[in-house]
């Protein structure tokens, strides 16, 4: 296989894993919780799909642009954690550009180590395209599609939220459902809402819900959870930018409740 070739099917299969990667990573909470409205970053799900395979695509041309595997494994992963960096950057809105900076510096190198498996395996599928032996074309190309789909289906379902993660964005919902339909009379306000300021008057119009591991971001007193228990912070932003935030601690399901935007 010329060089032309090797690089043309190193882009192809980066995209061909990418693709469907992206799709299970990006919807499968999505798929997960029905009718539930989740965040969505600045960026959005579907441009991160695509930009996401044309990440993976480039990634599969560094690493199939010469023969000599070692520098295109480097330039590789170099690549993926400069994206990822990037993307991580424009999702976050921050304005922070110089703290931002040193903590995508800090992290460098557990990323680089990170992505250094990704790049080796598309190595290896363009080695199994490459080979002659005695497999046919169409034997060589089913294996790495096999081995494609199982990479982008393992690799995808690590963004599945854990189980006390949906419970609580589903009690969250059904939380936000009945406070709103009983906004105008604050004495009916489900009793986690009431703490709430605001609620009533900005609680208005759509609503998304997103979560987060980091409960202490949220001050406000709860129990102690449990050994190996999963605590969850929900954030809800609602169109007018009203926002606040509520901490699950299993097997509660009644969380506890605060402003994160300051009322005026």
């Amino acid at each position: 296989m010329n060089d032309q070739s090797r690089r043309m099917y190193g882009f192809f299969l980066g995209i061909a894993f990418g693709l469907p990667y992206a799709l299970i990573s990006q919807y499968i909470n999505v798929w997960m919780l029905p009718g539930i409205p989740l965040f969505e970053l600045p960026i959005g799900r579907v441009a991160s799909v695509i930009l996401t395979a044309l990440a993976m695509g480039m990634t599969g041309l560094i690493v199939g642009w010469s023969e000599e595997s070692f520098w295109g494994l480097m330039g590789s992963s170099l690549f993926l954690v400069l994206a990822s960096s990037m993307q991580a950057y424009l999702n976050s809105g921050s304005s922070q550009t110089v703290t931002f900076f040193f903590l995508s510096l800090f992290t460098f190198l557990p990323r680089l180590i990170i992505y250094l498996p990704l790049a080796i395996a598309f190595r290896w599928m363009l080695g199994v395209l490459e080979e002659n032996a005695r497999d046919s074309g169409l034997v060589r190309l089913l294996k790495v599609s096999v081995v494609i789909l199982v990479l982008a289906i393992l690799g995808g379902r690590f963004s599945m939220l854990v189980p006390e993660a949906q419970e609580a964005l589903q009690d969250m919902n059904t939380l936000m459902l009945e406070g709103m339909s009983t906004a105008e009379n604050k004495d009916d306000l489900p009793l986690a809402l009431i703490p709430v300021d605001g609620f009533p008057t900005y609680a208005t119009g759509s609503y998304t819900l997103e979560w987060s591991s980091d409960v202490d971001r949220l001050p406000v007193t709860r129990s102690i959870a449990g050994y190996g228990i999963t605590e969850s912070l929900v954030i809800i932003r609602f169109e007018n930018s009203y926002q606040f935030g509520c901490v699950f601690t299993p097997p509660s399901h009644v969380p506890k409740c605060i402003n994160i935007t300051r009322v005026r």
